[in-house]
C-alpha cells in the first residue's frame, strides 16, 4: 500500500524536477552544446513533466479504484506495475520520435 503511494510521489517529484532541471534526462545530459541547441529542451521538458506526473497521478487513482472494489494488494501492485511499464514505453518512444534524442 505505501510503495504504490511512495513511487507516485517520487514519479510526481522527478516530473518537476526534470521539467526546472532538462539535464536530468537520460541522453540529454551528454549531449554537446551545439546537439542541444538543436532539440526543443524547454518542450521536452514540459513533456516528460506532464508524463511523470500524469503517471503519478494516475497511479494514486488507479489504487484508490482498485482498492474501493476490493481487490488484493498483490493485484494491485501487478496492475499498476505493468501500466506504469506500458505507458512510460510508449513515451519513450513518443520523446524518440519528436525530439530525436
Amino acid at each position: 500500500m505505501y510503495s504504490q503511494l511512495l513511487v507516485s510521489i517520487i514519479l510526481i517529484i522527478c516530473g518537476f524536477l526534470v521539467k526546472k532541471y532538462p539535464d536530468l534526462i537520460a541522453g540529454y545530459n551528454t549531449l554537446s552544446p551545439s546537439e542541444k541547441a538543436k532539440i526543443d529542451s524547454k518542450g521536452l521538458a514540459l513533456f516528460l513533466k506532464q508524463v511523470l506526473v500524469g503517471l503519478g497521478i494516475l497511479n494514486i487513482v488507479s489504487f484508490l479504484l482498485l482498492t474501493l472494489n476490493h481487490v488484493s494488494d498483490k493485484n494491485i501492485l501487478y496492475f499498476n506495475s505493468v501500466l506504469l511499464i506500458v505507458l512510460l514505453l510508449i513515451s519513450l518512444f513518443v520523446v524518440n520520435r519528436r525530439y530525436k534524442i
